[in-house]
């Protein structure tokens, strides 16, 4: 569009000029481009210079190729100049000179991103797994004097949370988080007893070795249990669904009945909530969300992710 402005006299040699200019171009970026793809593989490791060097070798040599075609097919004396060869040459040095340095202030944006997301993650990870942690060990607590072997069954349950679900890696599979769900309803329900009803709704049909963060879903029940099932005198049934959803997503559905306002109950902060948003902004931007309501007495929590997406940290 420059070159056409600068060089055009009036309106229809600007849009002859420019036509002509943008079918010269595109050969040399499809030439160029090509011509990267196929190095590419054999660079997998190449530095930062080496790469910008070979974006401007690439596009200059192409660029004198396509000039080289152009001055073959018009006619003789037009194009098969001196000048003409070197202006094409030095606008394709300038134009590739910025393409590369745009390209690595993009790549070093994305991995000054990627680090800082993994740090934030790290962190968010950290603020909830002492809180399970904490948790779990005053309900065992309760249970050593009035029932020993319960406790330590509960103990050896925790024990293998502790080696699948607050390892230090930041994600598992679907079905790892389900088993650290179920270790954790079980430490739950030797203190709550038959207060605690769980009911889980599986479609088989969503794999559930896709990876997500971990401790993702196991806070939602967590606060369906202290805030609501161990809060009502007779407790109440917890329901947990896993069910597809659209454009390759699955929904997770936690369902726990709430006290009447008359009745006492926990005050949270809705931390948790908050840190669960936060991490999938992180792992899934905006292919995540998490949304709650309440429907007369009854809360549900509905987490939708994608299944088998490369997770950004």
């Amino acid at each position: 569009m420059i070159i056409a402005l600068i060089s055009a006299g009036d309106d229809f040699s600007f849009w002859l000029a420019l036509g002509t200019i943008l079918l010269f171009v595109q050969w040399i970026v499809l030439i160029s481009a090509g011509v990267l793809c196929l190095i590419r593989r054999w660079l997998p490791n190449a530095s930062d210079i080496v790469i910008s060097a070979l974006i401007v070798v690439v596009f200059v040599a192409s660029t004198l190729l396509a000039s080289a075609l152009a001055a073959i097919f018009s006619r003789p004396g037009v194009l098969d100049t001196d000048w003409f060869y070197i202006r094409n040459s030095l606008i394709a040095l300038l134009a590739s000179f910025a393409l590369a340095r745009y390209l690595l202030l993009q790549q070093q944006w994305k991995s000054h991103v990627f680090a800082e997301s993994s740090s934030r993650l790290m962190a968010l990870q950290a603020r909830i797994q002492p809180h399970f942690l904490f948790n779990s060990l005053n309900t065992i607590a309760e249970l050593i004097h009035s029932r020993p072997v319960q406790a330590e069954e509960a103990l050896l349950d925790l024990s293998d949370l502790l080696r699948t679900g607050l390892r230090s890696e930041a994600r598992h599979s679907l079905e790892q988080e389900f088993e650290l769900i179920r270790g954790y309803l079980r430490i739950e329900g030797l203190r709550l007893g038959e207060r605690l009803d769980v009911k889980w709704s599986i479609d088989e049909s969503v794999d559930r070795t896709t990876d997500i963060p971990a401790l993702l879903i196991q806070p939602l029940v967590e606060n369906a249990v202290l805030h609501g099932i161990a809060s009502l005198p007779d407790g109440g049934r917890l329901t947990i669904r896993l069910e597809p959803a659209r454009f390759g997503r699955a929904r997770i559905i936690v369902e726990n009945p709430l006290p009447s306002p008359d009745q006492p109950r926990r005050q949270g902060n809705r931390t948790a909530l908050e840190n669960i948003r936060q991490r999938l902004a992180l792992a899934y931007e905006e292919g995540a969300s998490l949304k709650t309501e309440k429907t007369g007495a009854l809360f549900r929590a509905v987490l939708t992710f994608p299944l088998k997406t490369v997770l950004s940290e």
